[in-house]
């Protein structure tokens, strides 16, 4: 829904533990991957009250701290490597919020830039060295006087090529979901979910095996808490995510911690 004061901020942090027998990341083969992945996000938007295309214009962007660790078997060594630095910052230079009595769309463009460091003799990197553009169309259904809260998001994203390895990730639909019902007006239960397909092949004459289009799907319970501290709206997300059906991707689970506030 389109924010009623100035200034949103999001702080999410998120946690990911994963294995897999053969992935390919970063253009590298790796076999026995395990992967240990941590991310804190910080996401400032700022709504300047003003409407275009008939809907409230906003704009931000999202700060990334990630730590990882990784083990794998890289041309038959077992190597290990640890990282934890300044991510890719992401720009959003438009989000437009349509509301219409219980029903309220958003159209977003995210852009990750390849701003933190990278090194093709590293294991590990905190940037990725490629441009990401994610637009996403959220349509959400929220029923005040039922509780229902629902939201579907369709989002494609186009990375571009890295320079240094020569590699072009495929281009990725991806589908989010949520169902949640409050019990009370600051209490919801829930479930969420994910679909992910790759919709072109990996490319670039560091795509050594080809195509290697990759797909993933993950659900899980979710809990939302909302209150007011100093008269600001405040919201606690929780949630699960349980990988499943991963191909050509590591598969693990996905924890989130978040909160949320308006000034």
């Amino acid at each position: 829904m389109a924010p009623s004061t100035p200034w949103s901020l999001r702080n999410d942090f998120y946690y990911y533990n994963a294995d897999a027998d053969v992935t390919l990341r970063n253009g590298t083969l790796e076999l026995g991957t395990e992967l240990t992945f941590a991310v804190n996000l910080t996401t400032l938007v700022y709504n300047p009250d003003i409407e275009l295309f008939g809907g409230q214009y906003a704009f931000g962007a999202v700060l990334p701290i990630p730590t990882a660790k990784v083990k794998a078997n890289i041309n038959d060594n077992r190597v290990s490597d640890e990282v934890t630095d300044l991510g890719d910052i992401t720009i959003v230079p438009a989000i437009f919020f349509w509301n219409y009595d219980n029903l309220n769309f958003t159209l977003g463009e995210y852009i990750v830039t390849p701003s933190a460091s990278y090194s093709t003799s590293e294991t590990l990197n905190p940037g990725l060295n490629y441009w990401t553009f994610d637009t996403n169309f959220t349509a959400n259904y929220f029923n005040l006087t039922t509780g229902q809260d629902y939201s579907v998001n369709i989002g494609y994203t186009h990375n571009t090529e890295n320079s240094d390895t020569s590699y072009q990730s495929g281009n990725e639909l991806h589908i989010d979901y949520m169902f949640n019902q409050f019990l009370s007006d600051s209490f919801a239960i829930g479930i969420q979910g994910f679909y992910l397909k790759q919709t072109s092949a990996d490319s670039g004459s560091g795509a050594t095996l080809g195509s290697y289009k990759g797909r993933a799907a993950g659900i899980g319970p979710a809990v939302l808490w909302s209150t007011t501290i100093n008269e600001m709206s405040v919201s606690y997300i929780f949630k699960w995510l349980h990988e499943y059906k991963a191909e050509n991707r590591i598969e693990g689970n996905h924890i989130f911690a978040s909160f949320a506030f308006t000034f």
